[in-house]
Order: C-alpha cells, then structure tokens, then sequence
C-alpha cells in the first residue's frame, strides 16, 4: 500500500514569515483526509508544496520532506509527481483547456497515451459521476463557475493517480455537486486511491472522511471526524426586519439568451432599498447571469432592468459602477493591479473619487497591512476580500457578491457580515448569490430562488431556507439548523 507524508514542512515567500512552518500529515491509498483552515493559513501552499508547484513553478524557500512511501519527492518536477499525485486547484479555471467539455475531459488522458477504448468509458463515467452528460459539446467558456468547477474536479479524478489533492473543491459547487463529489471520493476510495481535500469547511463531505485535520499556519493539529467548522445560528439571529425604502433594481419580463436557447425567462423581480438579498438554485440554473444584467454587463435580449431608476439599456457598465458595485466569483480574472493599494483605489482614480475611501475599505477587510503586496501572493480568501473592498471603495448604494464565501473562515466571514449589515444601515442594498445556506440565512432578508433560467420563488429567507420540503426541491444544500431538527 502505497503511502503520502510530510513531515515538518516549512515554507515561506520572498523571506517572509513562514506560511508553513513544521506541518505534518499522512495519508494512505484507501483513506480519505480532510485539511480545514482559516483564510490565508497556508493550504494552497501545502498543496503546492507536495505537488512540486512549489518551488518548481512558484519561488519559495521550502524545507523539511515529502515522503512518497519511503522517497523524498520535495522539490521534484511537477512532471515527476504527476503520475503519482494529481491536483485539483483553487482557481480551476485555470486548468480547464479543452474546446468542449469532452475535450477537456479526454485532454489528460490522450496525454496518458491510453487507448480509444478507455478514454472513451472513462469519459463517460466522468461525465455521468459530475453531472455533465447534457453539457458533453458545450464550450466551458458557457458554463456557470459551478458547472466550471466539477468539470476540473471531473478532469483531474480521470487521470487515475494514486492520490489526489483537493483545493477547496466545494467552493462554487451546489448541493448536487457536493453530493456527486462525495459519491466520487467514497468511489476512489474503495478502488484504493488516496484523496486529500483541503477547504475552509467539509460540509457534506464528513461521511467520506477517514480524519479531519486544523492547519493554523505552523502546525496540523488532529481534530474528530466531522471537521465541518460549520456555525449553528440562533433563531433570533433569523428575524430580520425586511421592509424596503423604493425599487434599487426592477426587473420586469426579463429575456436572455447567449446563442440559441434562452438563459433567462420571463424574470420578474423588484428588489427594495434597505434590503439584503441572496440569490441561490443549482449550478447552472442562471444565477450570475441574472446578476450580471444588475451592473449592465448583459443587457436583455427581451424585456427590462431598472437600476437605481435606471434603465441598463441605456447606459454602460463603467457608468453604472458608480451606482453599483460588483464583486465576481473568479478574482484572479478581474485583478488588474500590481499592488493591493493600486487595485483597491483602481476604481476611486478613474472615477475621481477620493483615495481615502481605500484605505477604510482595505481595514474594514482586514487586508491594511497587505497593502503593499502583490494580489497574486495573496490567499484566495484575500483575493476576494481585496474585490470587496475595491468595491466598497466607490461607495455604491447596490452591492452585488457572487460566491462571497470562497475561502473565507469564520473570523473573515464576520468582516464579510459587518460590511453588509453596515450597507443595509445605510438605506442601500445587497445582493448576494450563494449555495452555502448557512451564511444566506444569518445574513438575508429574501431570497431568490433561480432554477432552469426562471425565478422559482422570491420570499422570505427563513420561509425558503428552513423549510426542508423546499430545500429539497430547490436541491439546496441543507442548512446546519435542518440538520440538527432531524438530529
């Protein structure tokens, strides 16, 4: 039985303070692990560190050993480890290089050297296990980030290495997915791979995993089975005062294609002022898509969207940004800056805007002391937080998150929580589209329920989220406060 450890790993960048510092762990063929940690503890960094990305790709000091059975593969060529390990990264777009979705699938295989034969069964069992047997011939430039990330987790698992690192697998994934991904690493399991899955939460994921372990930056210390870190929410915490003051957005029968076959149909929806939203349904059910016609990316095909009085027909995105913020899923795709200060105060420069606004953005965001670094060396969860504050920066009375939570622990949730509490105090609006219900019902007045391209239902978060027939149907992630009524 082949086996994986590190053993007192230590890493650090550009003579910094050791992101890793003395971290241990060990995994065999047949075990599933989980790795949970707070944003910026340094689980990308392990990952890249037993991958070789580190220091092969990305420079770093890096010590201690990495252990393939009985041989030290650190700093061995990522082409070396690949057959050994393979990994699936935070930002899985950027492994994502086929044409099609089939394409993308079959890339690695056809790079194995495998017969037609297998590629093709183990394309379609791929395909099948994720969910993407009706998206075969898309281009994944259509897909929703969801649908984006079980594609990469899908082209990963294929390639059959002996073990397999997760990066916050879960991220952008719906409950379906999450599902899916749960059946695959039981499934890899019984056929004696090994799967190391690092993310800020495994809910979802407990019953696959063998042992749980904390990453606080410097050491792994064990925690039980079930390393969750999920919060459970007082029902006070759930009464939220929903009145509105006047339409931020109106949306009336909205139409929306992309090619052929229409995204969007017939949306009707008026969102108040003083109101905080959240926006959920299945990957690929229209969720950012709908977002994206706040902020005048999209335009309608049919139909009309109202912003701040507003009609999105008539006016650009860069005009729109002084009403509207946005903050997009996929930081590493709208990070234009070299310095966290240059990309926070990027907007406030071109708007005319005071700088000032930054610097409160960046220490409401906890991300005062990173001002000088480059976005690229920050962790996901500060990437994204660094979008917030770049929005937050401009002031804007409408604030659109997708996926807020990536990467986030529950210390930087709360800063996340404070600036939407803060804006819905101020009479202005948020929007938020997520699939982690937990976060929807301590932090929503309403939600928005999108499925198959139409508003399913729109009402009260708490009617919506506790309510486990509508979970179901909805094929929402069941939410801690369900779980612990059923228990």
């Amino acid at each position: 039985m082949n086996t994986l450890a590190a053993k007192d790993l230590g890493c650090r960048y550009n003579g910094g303070r050791p992101v890793l510092s003395g971290a241990s762990l060990f995994l065999r063929e047949g075990e599933a692990v989980g790795v949970i940690g707070s944003s910026g503890s340094g689980k990308t960094t392990l990952a890249y560190c037993l991958m070789g990305i580190i220091p092969n790709r990305i420079e770093a000091e890096v010590w201690g050993k990495v252990y393939f059975n009985d041989e030290n593969i650190l700093g061995k060529n990522v082409r070396e480890v690949v057959g050994l390990m393979n990994l699936i990264m935070q930002n899985y777009e950027s492994q994502i290089f086929g044409l099609t979705v089939e394409e993308d699938i079959r890339f690695g295989l056809e790079n194995l050297g495998l017969d037609e034969n297998e590629i093709s069964a183990r394309v379609d069992w791929a395909l099948k296990s994720f969910g993407l047997e009706a998206y075969r011939y898309y281009q994944p430039s259509k897909l929703s980030g969801g649908l984006k990330q079980r594609l990469a987790i899908a082209s990963t698992v294929v390639m059959g290495s002996n073990f397999l690192i997760m990066d916050d697998p879960t991220s952008n994934l719906d409950w379906n997915g999450i599902r899916c991904l749960r059946d695959t690493i039981f499934y890899l399991k019984k056929i004696g791979k090994g799967v190391l899955v690092l993310s800020r939460r495994l809910k979802g994921l407990e019953d696959c995993l063998d042992r749980t372990y904390y990453l606080n930056g410097q050491i792994f210390e064990f925690q039980a089975k079930n390393g969750s870190n999920n919060q459970i929410f007082p029902e006070n915490l759930l009464q939220k005062n929903v009145a509105g003051n006047g339409a931020a957005i109106k949306i009336s029968s909205l139409w929306f294609k992309y090619e052929k076959n229409y995204v969007l149909k017939d949306v009707n929806l008026e969102i108040p002022y003083n109101t905080i939203v959240s926006v959920m349904g299945p990957n690929g059910s229209g969720k950012t898509t709908l977002v994206k016609h706040f902020n005048g990316l999209l335009k309608p095909s049919k139909g009309d969207v109202i912003v701040d009085g507003k009609n999105t027909r008539n006016y650009s995105p860069a005009q729109l940004s002084k009403y509207i913020g946005f903050v997009f899923q996929d930081p590493d795709r709208h990070i234009v800056s070299e310095s966290v200060w240059d990309e926070v105060t990027f907007a406030c420069r071109n708007l005319g805007l005071p700088l000032d606004s930054g610097e409160k953005a960046l220490r409401t965001l906890n991300l005062h002391d990173l001002r000088d670094r480059p976005p690229y060396l920050l962790s996901m969860g500060e990437k994204v937080r660094l979008m917030i504050a770049s929005a937050l920066a401009i002031d804007p009375k409408i604030l659109v998150l997708d996926e807020p939570t990536t990467g986030q622990d529950d210390k930087t949730l709360k800063l996340i929580e404070n600036v939407i509490f803060k804006m819905k105090s101020e009479g202005k609006s948020v929007i938020i589209v997520t699939h982690d219900t937990d976060f929807a019902l301590k932090v929503s007045d309403k939600t928005i329920i999108v499925k198959d391209g139409c508003v399913a239902e729109y009402s009260n978060a708490k009617n919506v989220l506790l309510d486990p027939s509508k979970v179901e149907m909805y094929e929402l992630e069941p939410p801690t406060l369900i779980e612990e009524r059923v228990k």
